[in-house]
């Protein structure tokens, strides 16, 4: 007769891997959060994907083992990024699908530590590999089959099988207990579903997020609740047989892999065998191994303990201890003496384990209580995680001691500024076009530098041409960038963390419109470094950048994100800044600096290297005002008026000091006849990174004076000038020039007495 071929139900398969692959999520997540590496949950993912996919869809072929693999690799990704967006979610007090959808972009700005992030998902997939290569290989593994012994000929053999009752499962009884099992998963599982489409709708706040988590996990602990019924569920792999008083069970698929013993060439897997897929000649085959098992295990032949004592157990002196509409639950006697437990299932029809129960005439009735108690379970999970999850976000939304860790508008993620404006008098500075104002008491360290001496923080202005908006989050974020690392940093915030886009717009004091944001890095030290960004529509980008020594986490830090809004809101734009500067029309733009109060210093521009700002770009720079002369194909400008002479470049270098020597070396190398006793030695600032050093020389027998002059304007590159003195060109007009070009240089220019003429 010809044999009947198994087939696997692939769809419940695929149903069952995901199941599986769930707890592998649940597990990475809650082992992340615990602050351990998580890993190891890779392994958790592969194993449940794998058996849930084989529990389900009866046998682990390669198709199911492909398909499985492809979920595995799709949800231990997810699992590796949602926790991922937990821990941003709870650092910035963003949505998880928000922080969820930012990963990749934070990953871009340099937010998160690309090699950790990958790193971790690396990790991850190793260990995933470790729980599916041996669980494949495992379910997948066929042992090679003897040729099957020939089927009872005899009229005694065929005699001993007719002596003996032989009792497989009932086909189809069951599926009442089966679906009771998958009914029981089923409740927490479309509680946790509902709750995660009502915490996406609501940018899933914590509570709901935690909420919809442990309902999902419920139908974990469901399924170890309904664990017993799992075990029955494999009632179709045994088959018990009475002969000569004795009742015996069998394991069909252990049996078959036995090879004298082998009765069909279908392969065995968790639910391999089932009684009525064999043909008519396989069950005959079946019936002459166990009846020959069982000869030789009653006369002694095989050693008791045997790996076939296990396979064709003898229940001897079976006892019934208790029995329910579902099962049979008694006890047998060891070789040793000792009684063991066992749990027989009501699915063999016509057969009860002691002589006088009555036996099952139809399928057992489905388990409705183990569902109902799954649904409860599943809601007080869910109110658990809801409260846990409203712990958590309160936690997050206070504590003094924290300020940064708060979900309320002032603090992490999304810290509100007002603007604080002056209590005393405001000075007005100009720098490449654009004026801004800055409190009256902040003392003028540099050029476009001040420090406020109540919040002890130094304030820095600078103005860059034809960015983008890349460009301005680029320059916002560098502050994470350059400490995220760092074993001081602490946390970050920003003043819009909820708004729609990075930038906001913004106003300024004339009719500009921007689009800005304020970025505060908190340093464990109790220091702090903000900057605030604005983008006009043309490309102009102006930065604050002000650097908190103290007092980051207080009343001090709202005060100077406070004066950042205020410098922002009251830019104002001089004709030249309304002008997009370009190749054709930069030296064009020199004029006298009237904006500043100026009324014999320039303002002129001149190009910066294009690897400064990774684009073409233009810096100021000021100078006496006369006659421009741009050099070096526009890199250099010099001007002279009043007997001082101004050349200003931008030059790289290590620091400084390093360009202040480069720039006395080309003084050297010019010709020029110096005094090497009015050679000063390098004066260098390292909290400002500037450097100066003055030279005294003759020029064709006229003698000069030369302050060598570095300032940093981005890492790497400095804006260099020498101010020469001139004393034979020397008028009534210089006193008020020198003290104004040590206003532009934030420098104390000495002062020379002009020569006689």
């Amino acid at each position: 007769m010809e044999q009947k071929k198994r087939r696997e139900n692939v769809a419940a398969g695929i149903v069952g891997a995901f199941l599986g692959s769930l707890i592998g999520v649940v597990c990475t997540v809650i082992i992340g959060q615990m602050g351990y590496v998580a890993s190891i949950s890779g392994l958790v993912m592969a194993v449940c994907a794998l058996k849930g996919y084989e529990m389900l869809g009866g046998m682990l072929s390669k198709k199911g083992a492909a398909v499985s693999s492809v979920l595995i690799l799709l949800m231990t990704f997810f699992a590796h990024r949602l926790t991922w967006a937990i821990a941003v979610s709870s650092e910035l007090d963003w949505g998880i699908l928000e922080a969820y959808r930012s990963i990749s972009f934070l990953l871009e700005r340099g937010m998160l530590k690309s090699a950790a992030y990958w790193g971790d998902l690396v990790m991850l997939y190793l260990f995933t590999l470790l729980g599916a290569v041996p669980t494949i290989l495992g379910g997948l593994r066929n042992t090679g089959a003897p040729e099957l012994p020939p089927p009872p000929a005899s009229p005694e053999a065929s005699a001993a099988a007719g002596e003996a009752d032989f009792y497989p499962a009932g086909k189809g009884w069951l599926r009442p207990l089966r679906f009771s099992f998958l009914f029981a998963l089923l409740p927490g599982l479309a509680v946790g579903v509902a709750l995660l489409i009502i915490a996406v709708r609501r940018d899933a706040p914590i509570p709901l997020t935690m909420a919809a988590l442990l309902a999902i996990l419920s139908s974990f602990v469901a399924m170890i609740f309904a664990l017993p019924i799992s075990r029955i569920n494999q009632a179709e792999a045994f088959l018990f047989v009475r002969t000569a008083g004795h009742l015996w069970q069998v394991n069909l698929n252990a049996l078959n892999v036995m090879d004298t013993y082998r009765f069909t060439e279908k392969a065995a897997r968790l639910r391999a065998l089932r009684w009525e897929n064999l043909s008519q000649t396989e069950q005959e085959r079946a019936k002459a191994s166990i009846l020959r098992a069982v000869s030789l295990l009653t006369s002694g032949q095989v050693l008791p303990g045997s790996s076939l004592s296990l396979v064709v157990r003898p229940l001897t002196d079976f006892e019934l201890i208790k029995e329910d509409q579902w099962s049979w639950q008694g006890q047998y006697s060891l070789q040793n003496g000792r009684q063991k437990k066992i749990r027989i299932a009501k699915v063999y029809p016509n057969f009860a384990p002691v002589y006088g129960l009555e036996p099952p005439q139809e399928p057992a009735p489905w388990r409705w209580g183990l569902c109902v108690l799954a649904l409860v379970l599943a809601l007080a999970l869910g109110a658990a995680g809801y409260g846990l999850g409203a712990l958590l976000d309160g936690s997050l939304s206070g504590g003094a001691a924290s300020p940064g860790r708060t979900g309320s508008a002032g603090q992490t993620g999304s810290a509100a500024v007002t603007a604080r404006t002056p209590k005393s008098e405001v000075h007005r500075y100009e720098t490449d076009g654009v004026y801004y104002l800055v409190d009256g008491a902040f003392q003028v360290t540099d050029i476009n530098t001040f420090h406020d001496s109540v919040t002890n923080t130094d304030f820095t202005l600078t103005v860059q041409t034809g960015a983008d908006e890349d460009a301005a989050v680029d320059t916002l974020l560098q502050p994470i960038s350059d400490y995220r690392t760092s074993p001081q940093y602490d946390y970050f915030q920003f003043a819009h963390a909820g708004a729609e886009e990075t930038l906001v717009p913004l106003t300024a004091a004339d009719g500009t419109e921007y689009r800005y944001e304020i970025l505060t890095l908190y340093l464990k030290d109790g220091s702090a470094v903000h900057v605030g960004t604005a983008l006009a529509e043309d490309g102009l980008l102006v930065t604050v950048e002000a650097r908190q020594k103290s007092g980051g986490s207080g009343k001090k830090s709202e005060d100077v994100r406070g004066t950042i809004l205020f410098m922002l809101e009251n830019l104002q734009r001089t004709g030249s800044a309304q002008v997009e500067i370009t190749e054709e029309n930069y030296q064009s733009l020199f004029h006298l600096a009237e904006e500043l109060d100026y009324q014999y210093t320039a303002a002129g521009y001149i190009k910066a290297p294009h690897d400064m700002f990774g684009r073409d770009a233009f810096v100021d720079a000021h100078v006496p005002f006369g006659s421009p002369v741009y050099l070096d194909d526009g890199y250099t400008l010099r001007s002279a008026a009043h007997g001082m002479e101004a050349t200003v470049t931008i030059a790289a270098g290590e620091d400084a000091r390093d360009v202040v020597d480069q720039a006395y070396a080309a003084l050297e190398a010019s010709g020029a006849d110096l005094y090497p006793e009015s050679v000063s030695d390098t004066t260098y600032f390292p909290e400002y990174d500037t450097a100066v050093k003055q030279a005294a020389y003759l020029e064709a027998g006229a003698p000069r004076i030369a302050i060598l002059y570095a300032d940093c304007k981005q890492e790497g590159y400095y804006l260099s000038a020498q101010i020469t003195y001139l004393p034979e060109q020397m008028d009534e007009d210089y006193p008020a020039l020198r003290l104004e070009l040590s206003s532009a240089y934030a420098l104390t220019l000495p002062e020379i007495e002009p020569l006689a003429p």
